[in-house]
Formats: C-alpha cells, sequence, structure tokens
C-alpha cells in the first residue's frame, strides 16, 4: 500500500467520502497538488501562529498584571503619601 502524502490526509479529513475523488485529482492534476501543498503549508503557519499567539498572550496578561500593581504604587505615593 502507497504511503499518503500528510496533505492528503488533512484534505480527504476535510471532505470526508470524498477520498477515492481526492486520490485520483491528486495523482493526475499538478493544479490541484499544488492547492493540497498550499493549503497544508496554510494550516501548518496558523497552527503555528496560534501557538505563539497563545503563548504571548500569557505574557501579556502577565505584564498587565504587574502594570496593574504599579500603578496602584503610584497612586499611593501620589495620593496617600505627605
Amino acid at each position: 500500500m502507497e504511503a499518503l502524502h500528510p496533505e492528503l490526509v488533512f484534505i480527504m479529513d476535510k471532505f470526508p467520502g470524498q477520498s477515492d475523488r481526492i486520490d485520483v485529482l491528486y495523482k493526475n492534476d499538478s493544479d490541484f497538488r499544488a492547492l493540497c501543498a498550499d493549503y497544508f503549508l496554510c494550516l501548518n503557519i496558523l497552527h503555528k501562529y496560534r501557538n505563539e499567539f497563545s503563548e504571548k498572550q500569557s505574557t501579556i496578561k502577565e505584564y498587565d498584571d504587574i502594570r496593574k500593581d504599579l500603578e496602584k504604587e503610584l497612586q499611593d505615593f501620589i495620593f496617600n503619601k505627605k
């Protein structure tokens, strides 16, 4: 049995019941192969940036919490200290 190209797995999952048609198109149509490669690349890049964004969101929240604490300290100095 021939191993599937990684992009075909994702495309066949996206369009269930169309595996035979997808396989024929992939084997016979260079434009379809290029489209599959572009789709797979797009999925990988989206996954990468979603992960990076998620990690950065945590850092942003940490700094926002620090900012709030510092603003509170500034407020205490400005309004409560003589």
